[in-house]
């Protein structure tokens, strides 16, 4: 009878072990990474268009004899070790002649980016030697933004910085740091970038480029782009080559199928159509495509395929020289279009897949196993506590009860 009740008890404590363990560590792929890799995508693209980006000849070089304009810097910081860290942008503005770091968050319940910290110093106020520095800085718990004033090249004051669960806070006592870096430092008549940013500032570039392939690599649906066959791709490219001629096109911004039909006629773009490059079948007949031209490789398009359009898919949207659409959006955009009376009727017979690669390989890309999400985030660290207490409750009384006289 002992035998039984420690096999029933130890199976007991195991699964209820096990049933915590899964519930801290369950998260989907885009959660938050994807859509908010997208929604600093589209902070920075907005900077950028405002202030462009600030770039020299030479990498070290100064900028003197006119105004400084443009972003210097950004990167995505965790100064708190937070789930979802923080957009940083350094920058000067000509218009107001000041040098600045704007911080902004995530907020994963609006799934939106709010500006948290505004630091601006005027740098026509400074006297003759006198001048500024923005750095970044690092401990092994937290990360800072340090600004410093200058005197005749050596800093005289230094103030910390950090963002606390969201909220921007400056240290009374400057905290250790362990490693400090440059940004950019100025005077009344210089200014001078501490990062490189000649080559028309290639890096703004290619951290701009991350952010989007951060929300494209988020998408869990299976790409299907190889296992087209060779009619259905070229009558999918067929659309593309006159999809291309679009900036930004919804029919959701249309509410009747006359204004819809007026949309679609306008002039042809310069741009060619280059290839596919990634296919999603979204379910009912609606595929989302990434594809490249010959100016830009971030071009999107969503599909429904159908016996009523021509060439046989009806175009719901396109985007190009745009930010890819993460998993999240996917999702949403999808919610969105079973709504929408617009959309003709799906094809009666689904499209037929080749079972592997047509170019003679598997692809690259991991099948994702897809776990429906049955617990609420925010009720993970309460459920660990629950499971974890009943487990170590239920293990003390089988210790007690092992050892305890056997009458």
């Amino acid at each position: 009878m002992k035998k039984r009740i420690f096999r029933l008890l130890s199976v007991f404590c195991s699964a209820v072990i096990v049933i915590s363990c899964f519930s801290f560590s369950g998260a989907s792929a885009d959660e938050p990474v994807g859509k908010m890799s997208a929604v600093y995508a589209y902070v920075l693209n907005d900077y950028l268009f405002t202030y462009g980006s600030m770039h020299t000849e030479n990498a070290g070089d100064s900028i003197r004899g006119e105004l400084p304009h443009g972003i210097v810097y950004s990167d995505v910081v965790n100064f708190d070790n937070n789930e979802n860290p923080y957009l940083v942008i350094f920058l000067a503005d000509a218009d107001y002649s000041v040098a600045s770091c704007h911080i902004w968050k995530y907020d994963e319940l609006k799934e939106k980016a709010e500006r948290v910290a505004i630091l601006d110093v005027g740098y026509s106020q400074f006297a003759d030697g006198q001048g500024g520095l923005f750095s970044l800085a690092s401990n092994n718990e937290k990360r800072y933004v340090i600004y410093s004033t200058l005197e005749n090249g050596s800093v005289v004051r230094s103030d910390y910085y950090t963002v606390v669960n969201g909220d921007a806070f400056e240290y009374v006592n400057a905290p250790v740091v362990l490693s400090e870096s440059g940004v950019m430092d100025f005077g009344n008549n210089y200014f001078h970038p501490d990062v490189d940013v000649s080559n028309y500032n290639r890096y703004i570039g290619e951290f701009f480029d991350s952010l989007k392939n951060s929300a494209a690599d988020s998408v869990t649906y299976d790409d299907i782009s190889e296992r087209l066959r060779d009619e259905d791709e070229k009558q999918m490219e067929a659309v593309l080559k006159d999809a291309v001629k679009f900036t930004d096109f919804d029919i959701a911004n249309y509410s009747s199928i006359d204004e819809y039909r007026n949309a679609l006629n306008v002039e042809p773009s310069t741009d060619k159509f280059y290839l596919i490059s990634e296919a999603y079948n979204l379910g009912d007949e609606i595929y989302y495509l990434r594809f490249s031209t010959d100016r830009t490789y971030y071009n999107y398009a969503l599909l429904r395929r159908s016996d009523d359009a021509e060439n046989g898919y009806q175009i719901l949207k396109v985007r190009t020289d745009c930010i890819p659409l993460s998993d999240r959006e996917l999702k949403q955009i999808k919610t969105d279009y079973d709504r929408n009376t617009l959309l003709y009727k799906k094809s009666k017979g689904s499209l037929s897949l080749l079972k592997h690669s047509k170019y003679g390989e598997e692809s690259n890309k991991e099948n994702h196993i897809k776990i429906e999400k049955s617990i609420d985030k925010k009720t993970h660290l309460p459920i660990v506590c629950i499971g974890g207490g009943v487990a170590i409750a239920l293990l003390t009384i089988l210790w007690v009860y092992l050892y305890s006289d056997n009458n």
